[in-house]
């Protein structure tokens, strides 16, 4: 029952606060449509008020569309009452996190590709350009095939795409998956925000190397996980400063890219890898192996994946975006069997299983005849192109300090101009930087894939007209 003279508001004149009441009591359901309202003579003593101010403020009511009077009945809530919201609008700004400082750096990235009209040398892209994915033809998909294959079983993924990716020599035959579980996700990024869900809390802390591209992935905020980063320069890595950190923090887990390193390239030594891992195991510490690049692999740079060297502790993380371009959000993990259940039921929870017809794609794509040979095609124009601008670079910019990575597609730049983002901008030169990875803002990332030989003599001619500059 409702209590009309506790539920008025505190506000003048009386007839007003009788019509906000009313309207209150209507968008609480407290007052449905239909529902015949107390006669005035009773609401007025209810309220204390003049039977006038009662009739005032029905009578605004009604005129609104919010009542309705019936001679002989009463007054009555309209069936469908004419009501502004109860309350103002939400400040959706207030729930807003602020922009990081990179925002800036990215928008102007952003505004610089709207307004090019061919003249950019965009060394800031993250990926392949159209013209180095690999060239697969054209792919035919039975379709009654394909829907017989959707049962409950495959829901690791899709059964072919599982047994291809079972096959891919950057593993295999080395790793033994009988007890690892071999799962798809939906990409390189969403594999890390299904392991950190699954396996910790928030407030937990991760450590990895910087500088990184995990420096810039805003999974760990979204998930309320600390971090911790360690320095990786030039044929070392601070094992040292990981065993501090591990022992400060708590750190509870450990995520490496150590294989063509985003945004150095760097690749840790077998030595490496070997002391990295027997400082995990000594402190429990699990690692999450991001091996994107794998596929770019040849066997003059091949060294053994963190998980063939030690296959229970670690997660294995890759993914066909850098290979088969940004949009294929189609990768996988493979963990051990004892947390490799649990992954699939967050993954389940989280409604995380990508399109089985994206799966099924991707397998035609694995399988192509014209795979490997187009794998090759890559990487030998990934490293022509990795040395012709290192060498315009060497010869234009002698005081820019980099090491030539054995693959990937990045050079890693360190130089003393702490506006050299600015600088090149202006010369229609776009670069990714150091900021984002946590590095200083003389540093940056230069993406060698989209150089062909007349971006080379475009950035060769805009290097050498500003040399003295």
């Amino acid at each position: 029952m409702i209590n009309w003279a506790a539920s008025l508001p505190a506000i003048k004149p009386k007839y007003l606060a009788i019509t906000q009441l009313i309207k209150t009591l209507i968008q609480s359901d407290q007052l449905l449509p239909g529902q015949r309202l107390p006669a005035e003579r009773q609401l007025a003593t209810w309220l204390r008020v003049d039977r006038s101010t009662v009739s005032r403020a029905l009578a605004d009511l009604s005129a609104q569309g919010v009542l309705v009077k019936r001679r002989g009945s009463g007054t009555f809530v309209a069936q469908i009452p004419q009501l502004k919201p109860l309350t103002t609008s939400v400040n959706w700004q207030l729930l807003r996190h602020p922009a990081p400082p990179s925002a800036s750096l990215q928008a102007q990235l952003t505004q610089a590709r709207a307004l090019d009209h061919g003249q950019l040398i965009d060394g800031a892209a993250a990926g392949l350009p159209p013209e180095l994915i690999p060239r697969l033809g054209q792919f035919q998909l039975d379709w009654a095939t394909y829907l017989a294959q959707q049962t409950p079983a495959t829901t690791l993924g899709d059964p072919d795409l599982l047994a291809t990716l079972s096959r891919q020599p950057v593993l295999f035959p080395q790793l033994d998956l009988t007890h690892q579980t071999l799962m798809v996700a939906g990409g390189a990024e969403q594999s890390l925000f299904l392991v950190l869900s699954s396996l910790l809390q928030p407030g937990d802390a991760v450590a990895f190397v910087t500088p990184s591209y995990f420096n810039a992935t805003a999974v760990f905020n979204t998930l309320s996980i600390r971090t911790y980063p360690v320095p990786l320069t030039t044929t070392h890595f601070a094992l040292d400063q990981l065993d501090q950190t591990i022992r400060q923090h708590r750190i509870k887990l450990l995520i490496m890219n150590p294989t063509f390193e985003n945004p150095t390239g760097e690749t840790l030594t077998l030595t490496q890898r070997q002391r990295l891992l027997r400082l995990c195991q000594h402190y429990q510490i699990p690692i999450v192996e991001d091996d994107v690049f794998g596929w770019l692999v040849t066997d003059e740079t091949a060294m053994p994946p963190l998980k063939v060297l030690s296959p229970a502790n670690v997660i294995y993380i890759s993914s066909l975006s850098k290979l088969l371009g940004a949009n294929t959000r189609i990768g996988w993990l493979i963990a051990p069997q004892a947390i490799g259940q649990r992954l699939l039921q967050v993954q389940k929870q989280l409604d995380m299983v990508p399109s089985m017809l994206a799966q099924a794609w991707v397998n035609l794509a694995l399988n192509s005849p014209r795979f490997d040979g187009e794998l090759t095609r890559l990487t030998t124009e990934l490293t022509q192109r990795r040395q012709a601008v290192a060498a315009i670079f060497r010869r234009y910019r002698p005081t820019w300090r980099f090491t030539l990575p054995q693959g990937g597609f990045y050079l890693w730049v360190h130089q003393d101009d702490r506006t050299i983002f600015n600088r090149l901008l202006e010369q229609d030169i776009l670069v990714q930087p150091g900021t984002l990875f946590g590095a200083g803002r003389g540093d940056f990332r230069f993406n060698v894939a989209g150089m062909t030989p007349s971006r080379q003599r475009d950035l060769a001619n805009r290097l050498a007209a500003t040399q003295s500059s």
